[in-house]
Formats: C-alpha cells, structure tokens, sequence
C-alpha cells in the first residue's frame, strides 16, 4: 500500500500545471474561429438596395394667351321620326346618309283601311250637316223643340270631330322631313308594320354644327358666350372660326366639368357628326399667368386611372408619391393644376421603378 501512495503522490504535482494551462491554450482557436462569423455578419446588408434616381426642379411655363381643348363635332339637330299611325309599311323613299330637303316624303303605310274610314266620317258629316239644317228649320217653324235642336247640333259637332280624326290618320300614313338635313338611319323596310311613336328614321341637320367641348370647374369661369373661337377638324385638315352659343349651366356631378358649343358654319355638308376637333379658346387679358408644369413622361399612369408623380423627401433618400391632377398641354409639357408647386423636385428618371417609401439614391 506504501508503495502505491507513493506512485500517487509522485504524480500529482505534474498533473496540475498543465490543466491550468489548457484556457491558455485552447484561446487562439477559439479566437480564431469567432473571427470569420463576425466578418460574415459584417458582409450582409443592412437594408433594402435603393434605386437610382435623376431629380430635377418643377419650375413654370409662361400660360398661352388661349386654351386649347379636344371636342367633338355634334348636329345642331337630332329628330327621331315615326309614323302617326299603325300600318304596313308600304314604300320606303330615302337611304341613309341621303341629303332631304324639308317636307320631302321619306316613306308611305297602306293607306286603303284609313281611306275607307275617311269616306264612312265624311258621309256621317254630311248626314249630320243635313239633319242639323232641318232641325233648324223646324225650330224656327217651332216645329221642333230646343232640347231636339241641341241634340242635333251635338250629333253634328260629333261627326266633324270623326271626320277630322279619320283624315288625320289618314295624312299619317305619310312621314315627312320637318327640316332639311341627312338621314342618319333607317329603321323600316317594306312590308313591316310600324306603330305610332316608333322609330322609323334619325334624321340630323347639319348646315350648322357645334363644336363641343368638356372645360375644368377651374376654368368655366373664363369663358363668356359670343366668343369667337377657332376650330381646328384634323380630318378634314381645316380651320373654322364659329362662336361659344352654349356654356352648361350645371356641372356633370362626378367630373365636376362644364360643357360648351361653338357654333359653326358648315358650307358643303363637309363637317359631319363625331368628328373630332381641337378648339382654341382666347383668354380675357390678365388671365394668362405662369403654370406649373412638368415633361408627360415623368407622370406615372396607375391602374385605378390616377396621375401621380415621385419627389424625393427632404433627405433625398427616400421617394414619395403625390398624387396630381393635369391640366392642358402647353408646348412640350403637360399643366399640373394640383399636387405641384413650383418649388418643389420631381424624380425624372427611374420613377416607374418606385413606390411610395422606396428607398433611393440621387445620380449627379
């Protein structure tokens, strides 16, 4: 056992030396392996990569001494025309797009049934023409007495009202033009039966038509009826010179505009309904003022139809959407009558890529 103890002991001071240097020891390792996962969180990024962005100043552009606004042309007139009786269409007399003249017969109903009913009025007219004439002759004879005389006089009043009646229909079985104009369409054909009150023909005058416009509840209040305007029909490629006839009392209540007409000359027949027209619409003096305006392709085109535009916050880090409404064009540019000043900075480049709160960084 002594022996043993002592082979312990032998051994026990040199144990301990070397486990209190293992930390020691082990420290580089672990030093070494703590460095590259610290480089690695180093290496990833902080935050979203931003876009790149160009930035330019709104500015103004001197207004136009007129306001040019997209129209169309509209007949002065618009009737819809049909038979004041029922029947069978018998002749039709005009195609559509024809030129007619006022009172120009455009289609004909069989008229034998209303005729015989005309000839049966008449011969109760004059049955009751002749015994009105007795009966005076007899009251005056104090032959007959005031109350038969009355009767008399009714039954013939009655008779004239039945023969005016049936000549009515009569004349209806004819369908004239009420003015001079085109046929714009043609709903009977031979052999149909028409009713009364039902279209048979649309029939539109157009030896003046209206120039019509939609106008800003901003910029109503400029124009005055009476003023001469120029109209411009690229179709046609020609200018016509006519006067504002018509400004809408009442604005459309979901785009808050007004509507107005310029009427127009229309020699030849040349200017037909539906075309388009640009008109030019001069100014009262001192109405034309700086405006705030920007290049149309920095204006970004949403689904729901809204017009925005990006600006760079205070920062110029991150880009904010503002929402605007556009007026006229003006040269090369497009009016923005609200969301812009003219000391505010609109993203010119790259704006298609942002949305609100997008982080970006400003080229030189």
């Amino acid at each position: 056992m002594n022996n043993e103890a002592n082979l312990l002991s032998a051994y026990a001071p040199r144990r301990q030396p070397a486990l209190r240097w293992l930390p020691w020891v082990l420290l580089p390792g672990v030093v070494a392996c703590s460095k590259p996962a610290e480089q690695a969180r180093t290496a990833q990024p902080s935050s979203v990569p931003s876009v790149a962005v160009q930035v330019q100043a709104v500015g103004t552009t001197s207004g136009s001494a007129e306001q040019t606004y997209s129209g169309t042309i509209e007949a002065e007139n618009t009737a819809s025309l049909g038979f004041g009786a029922a029947g069978t269409v018998r002749q039709v007399l005009v195609r559509e797009g024809e030129q007619v003249r006022a009172g120009q017969l455009l289609a004909t109903l069989e008229r034998e049934e209303y005729a015989s009913l005309v000839a049966g009025a008449e011969a109760s007219l004059r049955e009751a023409r002749d015994h009105a004439r007795r009966s005076q002759q007899l009251f005056q004879a104090e032959s007959l007495t005031e109350r038969e005389l009355v009767q008399a006089t009714t039954a013939l009043q009655r008779a004239q009202a039945n023969a005016q009646v049936a000549r009515k229909h009569l004349k209806d079985t004819y369908l004239r033009a009420p003015f001079a104009g085109l046929v714009a369409s043609r709903m009977v054909e031979p052999g149909v039966t028409a009713m009364p009150g039902s279209p048979a023909f649309s029939l539109i005058k157009t030896q003046q038509v209206f120039a019509r416009a939609v106008v800003p509840e901003a910029e109503i209040g400029r124009m005055a009826k009476g003023t001469t305007v120029r109209v411009q029909v690229p179709a046609l490629n020609r200018d016509v010179t006519g006067q504002v006839q018509v400004i809408s009392p009442v604005a459309d209540p979901t785009s808050r505009s007004f509507y107005l007409k310029v009427l127009l000359p229309n020699p030849g027949l040349r200017l037909l309904p539906g075309m388009l027209a640009s008109l030019r619409i001069p100014l009262p003096p001192g109405s034309s003022k700086p405006l705030v305006a920007v290049a149309p392709q920095v204006v970004v085109q949403e689904t729901d139809g809204a017009s925005v535009v990006y600006v760079p916050d205070a920062a110029g880090q991150t880009a904010r959407r503002r929402r605007v409404v556009l007026g006229p064009v003006q040269g090369q540019q497009v009016v923005v009558a609200q969301g812009l000043a003219a000391t505010d900075r609109v993203i010119v480049a790259g704006q298609q890529r942002l949305h609100d709160g997008q982080a970006i960084h400003i080229l030189p």
